[in-house]
C-alpha cells in the first residue's frame, strides 16, 4: 500500500491510489479491525476482511498506522487519520512496557465468560446480541445492531470449528449516513451514540478474560513501532507519539 501510494505520487496513476483508498477502507469497515478496542487482527481467514484469526501483532500494527497516515497525508480525509490513531492509541494501551518498548503480540485465544474453563478462538472479540441487549438500552441496541451488523443467532456463516456459535463478530454493516437516514437522526447524532455504544462495550469488555500478552520485546518490531510513532506524532500534531518513541528508543539503546 505505502509502494502504490508512492507509484501514484509519482505517476500519477489514480488508478494506483484507487487500490489503496478501497483496501484501508475495506480493511476498517471489516472483523479483521478491532471496533471496539482499535488495532487490527493478524489476517482475514475470508475475501471481504470479515472474519480474521484474532491474533494482533505489533509489525502489523506498526506498518499499518504509517499506511493509513499516509493515505491520509494523501487525501486529507479525516477517517484514514482515524484510523491509524485508534491503532497508535491501542499500542500505547495494551502492548506497551511501562519503562518504554513494545510487546510482541496478543493470542487469539482466550476463556470465554460462558465457560471459563477452556479457551477459544475470538472469545474476548465477539458478542452475543444478547451480551449487547443486556448492556444497551432497546433504542440503543437497533441503532448499534443496525449499524455493526449484530443478528439474533449470530452473524458467522462459516464456522467449521464452532467456535462463534450464536457469536457476532462486529464489522460496518452500513454507513453512518445509511444509519443517520433510516432512524432520522442527524449526522453529529448518529456519531456520538456510535462512539458512546463503543465506550460502554469496551469497558464490560475489559472485564472478560483477556488473550494472553507475548511479552517478549523484539528490536527490529521495536524499531518499525518506534518509526510509526514518531511519523503519526508529525502527521497529526500528536506530542505524546513522539514522547512513546523516545521513550522506547532511550529504552532499546
Amino acid at each position: 500500500l505505502s509502494f502504490l501510494l508512492r507509484y501514484w505520487k509519482r505517476t500519477q496513476d489514480n488508478k494506483a491510489l484507487e487500490m489503496v483508498e478501497k483496501t484501508l477502507t475495506e480493511m476498517a469497515k471489516g472483523g479483521i479491525h478491532d471496533q471496539i478496542g482499535g488495532g487490527f487482527h493478524r489476517y482475514s481467514t475470508d475475501q471481504r476482511w470479515f472474519l480474521p484469526h484474532f491474533e494482533k501483532m505489533l509489525y502489523d500494527q506498526a506498518i499499518l498506522s504509517r499506511a493509513y497516515l499516509e493515505a491520509y497525508q494523501a487525501t486529507g480525509k479525516k477517517e484514514y487519520a482515524q484510523s491509524a490513531r485508534e491503532i497508535l492509541e491501542y499500542v500505547l494501551r495494551d502492548m506497551a512496557h511501562p519503562e518504554g518498548g513494545f510487546y510482541s503480540a496478543e493470542d487469539a485465544d482466550s476463556l470465554p465468560l460462558e465457560n471459563p474453563k477452556e479457551k477459544r478462538e475470538g472469545a474476548f472479540y465477539a458478542w452475543s446480541e444478547k451480551e449487547i441487549s443486556n448492556i444497551l438500552s432497546k433504542t440503543e441496541v437497533e441503532i448499534f445492531n443496525y449499524y455493526f451488523g449484530v443478528l439474533a443467532p449470530g452473524n458467522v456463516s462459516a464456522d467449521p470449528s464452532g467456535d462463534f456459535q450464536g457469536k457476532n463478530i462486529l464489522y460496518i454493516a452500513r454507513s453512518l449516513e445509511e444509519t443517520t437516514r433510516h432512524f432520522g437522526q442527524t449526522l453529529a447524532e448518529t456519531e456520538k451514540i456510535i462512539s458512546d455504544f463503543q465506550g460502554k462495550l469496551f469497558i464490560f469488555r475489559s472485564q472478560k478474560p483477556r488473550p494472553h500478552l507475548d511479552d517478549k520485546i523484539l528490536v527490529d518490531w521495536n524499531g518499525l513501532m518506534i518509526s510509526a510513532l514518531a511519523f503519526g506524532s508529525r502527521v497529526l500534531n500528536e506530542p505524546r507519539y513522539c514522547i512513546a518513541a523516545e521513550k522506547s528508543a532511550q529504552f532499546i539503546l
